[in-house]
């Protein structure tokens, strides 16, 4: 049955409207009547908000995007380069996209290739800082950046949200199931990444709100799954089944490791009531295992992001300069208050 994902638009939904280019008009195929005929009328002079609104629509003209994501492989991300394409395409802006797989060496070359390809602004959700060199060598070129994820040095404006409190929304939400449906006797594996400091900061809150708001519980292992996106949640949580019998509750730093670690465990024969899996990212998979009564039992939603970052590409090339970090709300979502947020056709 096709599934479908309602919007999540926040408060803190993007407010700049779609921008047109100015089109040459039609000369009127009647003949002029006499100046003397004519009644002249003075013309307005145009207003601040129409100035403003020609301004960012000369500045956008033919502006070129470039995407550079770390992936292409997961809901989260293909969700995004979707958003953005049809944001640019509803713009009449160019854009590309291009998944660096993880890969540092790769992001760089990504990076340059862009500046050759005459990309106007590169949104790089890169995992650290060692594009850094290759981000502002593209600014030199005049090429604005935006980050998004991730904070490092360079770059125009930066969309990101605390990690560290992302963490702590998981595992306060973890540590609410294990109080309420194991009388807080979880038995816990959580799943992180070590490739950057976000992502480390996101799982260390996720292991402090476990160990302050469900103190019964016990955290088994700390498992860094790195790189391997695809697939890592299968084979992790494969490992960990059998390592811990008596596993219960599974804590991810994101929906596609929770995803196939929800397979698997449904696969293993786990007890699906009393089998807690926990993430952020908000994505349909996520929130149809939710709906299905799967050990899937919550996940953190962001505000689309795809509409943020056209906004902000707005903003770029309308000469805007940003000093503090963007940041968007998120939210909370489990059986409790799902139907506000998924429904099934």
């Amino acid at each position: 049955m096709k599934k479908k994902l309602l919007s999540l638009l926040l408060a803190t939904a993007m407010t700049a409207a779609v921008l047109t280019g100015c089109g040459a008009s039609n000369e009127s195929s009647q003949a002029q009547e006499p100046a003397e005929n004519q009644e002249t009328e003075a013309e307005e002079p145009a207003t601040e908000e129409e100035d403003s609104a020609n301004a960012e629509s000369a500045s956008s003209e033919g502006t070129k995007i470039g995407f550079l994501a770390p992936t292409l492989q997961t809901e989260f991300f293909i969700s995004i380069d979707d958003g953005l394409k049809k944001e640019c395409a509803d713009r009449g802006w160019e854009y590309v996209s291009v998944s660096f797989d993880n890969d540092s060496a790769k992001a760089v070359t990504n990076i340059e290739n862009m500046v050759t390809g005459e990309c106007d602004i590169i949104i790089a959700m890169v995992s650290d800082s060692s594009c850094d060199a290759a981000l502002a060598a593209a600014q030199a070129e005049g090429v604005k950046i935006m980050e998004c994820g991730v904070q490092t040095e360079v770059y125009d404006v930066c969309l990101n949200t605390d990690q560290y409190a992302v963490g702590v929304a998981i595992g306060d939400m973890a540590s609410e199931w294990m109080n309420n449906q194991l009388g807080g006797a979880g038995k816990v594996v959580v799943y992180t990444t070590f490739q950057n400091q976000d992502m480390q900061n996101r799982g260390q809150g996720i292991q402090d709100a476990i160990k302050e708001k469900s103190p019964d519980a016990e955290i088994l292992e700390v498992v860094d799954i790195g790189k391997d996106v695809v697939g890592s949640g299968t084979s992790t949580t494969e490992n960990m089944l059998q390592k811990y019998p008596d596993l219960n509750t599974i804590v991810c730093y994101g929906d596609a490791a929770a995803v196939e670690s929800m397979e698997a465990a449904k696969a293993a024969g786990v007890d699906s009531e009393n089998f807690g899996i926990f993430s952020c990212d908000g994505t349909a998979q996520a929130l149809e295992g939710i709906a299905n009564g799967d050990p899937q039992k919550g996940t953190i939603a962001f505000a689309p992001l795809a509409p943020m970052m056209a906004e902000y590409s707005e903003r770029l090339m309308a000469g805007e300069t940003f000093t503090e970090v963007i940041t968007a709300e998120t939210i909370t979502i489990t059986s409790e208050n799902l139907s506000e947020y998924y429904t099934a056709e």
